[in-house]
């Protein structure tokens, strides 16, 4: 891979150096780079990881992953949201939510397509940088290899994502130059290796941390889901799985090295982990790694936007956002018990009345039923879609039931029951992060979605503890995450109630499709899904990629 141009999108990385200015570099010659590294600056190092990073936004902030991970499964679907003229539509785009809702995608569906692209590219770019890193001079450099980990760590975690999705990774050997596409045990093996590689050189958790750096504790997060769907990973089509006991006691041992000695603590306030700017609250101590959407940095409101309603927001904010897609399903609502502080955050009453405008924030958790808010006003009085929200005489928010004024008053009633042909408001919402009014566009935001945090450490280990028969220990782990939250404790853990727990706990973090196929439960019924082929397990090769690569092979049933 020497001797070549080295595409290298050195973007700004916040997280990495608050001080830089964006710098960008279309191509630099592999000499260059090398002629760099033998005395490289900290910028010169932060931009040359930072293309890295940047592959993780349009992954993980929009509808792509989330789309394949959530979309497909029991806690997320999105209707067809009719008007008032049922001739006029929103969000059934050709069919593609309901298609992968109800798995019944093929090889040429979008999503399928845009998130292969989307982490080979991710791939890519991490190849190319530790390329660069491949030289006697760079090797020899101890001050680089925190840096050269840091790669090598995302380089699993892109490898990891498609090989969970699409059960082929497409790599290359830097050592030999090698095209190859890893399967099976071989990709668990090289994904382990890379990251038991990297660990003795990942940095510790940041004193004040941010997660936004790939750090041992996202390393031992990873390393820890590896093994722990090693099972499913060496037999995507099997009846029921053969959970190692070697694998499984892996698990345990790395999860409980992370919670015992990575630095992270739970957080007792479960929504102030998805909070805009959460930098600046103790939350941010139980967050191992997250997508950097800070300071300017561009990410789409996927997480807030795309549950609302256009009637649920506006005024200072500049414009009406919501953008009234994702839903959750009947089946998950009905699951809580509705005491658990994960359900839902009352910030102001859903009734009529008033609220100082300082103490104004949306509602968190899951929605149903009529909504009530500030309404945003022209100078005259009247709903519009700018302007500022209506205040009584003393300057106090005035809180009236919520109506879409560009649909003829409709009110905002999220109904329980939800279908793909349904009304403009049905299905629960779920509000997990915080709606981000500043931003430098009208669907920006500096809200940092979540990969990695300690929780999942806790539930991975309790599941390993279970599938070992130590009832016991998982119990303690799961009840230490339900009481630190506020939850009551539970009396008995089965692997059915901690499915549901893992429910509770990542809901709408794109964990869900990973955990239901773990289960056995992926292909079962709910709502309007029937029961669906195991062959949906895995999804398509992409045909422009079985085109271009005579080693790719398609996945069975496409």
């Amino acid at each position: 891979m020497k001797n070549k141009l080295l595409l290298i999108a050195l973007l700004f990385l916040v997280g990495a150096c608050a001080d830089l200015e964006e710098e960008v570099f279309d191509e630099v010659q592999v000499e260059d780079v090398e002629q760099l590294l033998e005395n490289p600056t900290p910028e010169f190092l932060d931009n040359l990881v930072a293309s890295a990073y940047a592959e993780l936004i349009p992954n993980f902030t929009e509808r792509n992953y989330f789309n394949l991970q959530e979309s497909t499964t029991d806690l997320s679907m999105t209707p067809t949201r009719f008007w008032l003229d049922p001739a006029s539509s929103d969000w059934f785009d050709g069919g593609r939510y309901q298609v992968l809702h109800m798995h019944e995608w093929d090889a040429s569906e979008r999503t399928v397509n845009d998130v292969w692209n989307l982490l080979q590219g991710g791939i890519a770019a991490c190849l190319e940088i530790l390329d660069a890193f491949d030289t006697p001079t760079a090797l020899s450099n101890p001050d680089l290899a925190p840096r050269r980990a840091e790669v090598q760590g995302l380089l699993a975690f892109y490898m990891w994502a498609i090989f969970d999705l699409y059960a082929q990774v497409p790599y290359i050997d830097l050592s030999t130059g090698e095209n190859q596409v890893l399967s099976g045990d071989a990709a668990v093996l090289e994904i382990a290796g890379l990251l038991n590689e990297a660990m003795p050189n990942l940095r510790e958790k940041e004193a004040s941390n941010s997660g936004h750096l790939f750090s041992k504790g996202a390393a031992q997060a990873l390393l820890s889901r590896l093994h722990l769907n090693r099972a499913v990973y060496q037999d995507r089509y099997a009846s029921g799985f053969d959970f190692n006991q070697a694998d499984l006691n892996i698990v345990i041992a790395t999860t409980t090295d992370l919670i015992d000695n990575g630095g992270y603590t739970l957080a007792s306030d479960f929504f102030r982990l998805f909070d805009g700017n959460s930098d600046n609250n103790s939350a941010t101590d139980e967050l191992i790694f997250t997508v950097n959407c800070e300071a300017g940095l561009t990410c789409n409101r996927a997480f807030t936007a795309m549950v609302m309603s256009q009637g649920q927001f506006g005024g200072d904010a500049g414009s009406f956002r919501g953008w009234n897609g994702f839903c959750t399903l009947p089946e998950f609502v009905d699951s809580w018990d509705t005491a658990d502080p994960r359900y839902f955050e009352e910030n102001y009453p859903n009734e009529p009345g008033v609220i100082d405008p300082a103490d104004y924030e949306l509602n968190r958790g899951v929605q149903v039923g009529v909504q009530h808010g500030p309404v945003p006003v022209d100078g005259d009085g009247n709903p519009t879609e700018g302007g500022t929200f209506k205040t009584d005489d003393n300057g106090m928010l005035v809180i009236e039931v919520l109506k879409n004024f560009l649909r003829d008053d409709q009110v905002v009633d999220y109904s329980r029951e939800v279908s793909f042909s349904s009304n403009q408001w049905a299905g629960a919402r779920i509000f997990k992060y915080e709606y981000d009014t500043p931003g430098p566009g009208r669907w920006d935001t500096n809200i940092n979605p979540v990969i990695f945090r300690l929780a999942d450490a806790y539930l991975m280990r309790a599941e390993a503890k279970l599938r070992l028969g130590d009832s016991g220990g998982a119990l303690d782990d799961v009840n230490t995450v339900r009481t630190t939250r506020g939850a009551s404790a539970l009396s008995s853990i089965t692997l059915e109630s901690l499915l549901e727990e893992r429910a509770f706990e990542f809901y709408f973090e794109s964990q869900r499709r990973t955990d239901l196929i773990r289960y056995g439960k992926f292909n079962d019924p709910w709502t309007e899904k029937a029961a669906s082929d195991v062959n949906k397990r895995v999804f398509p090769i992409p045909l422009n990629a079985l085109a271009s690569s005579s080693n790719l092979r398609q996945n069975r049933g496409f």
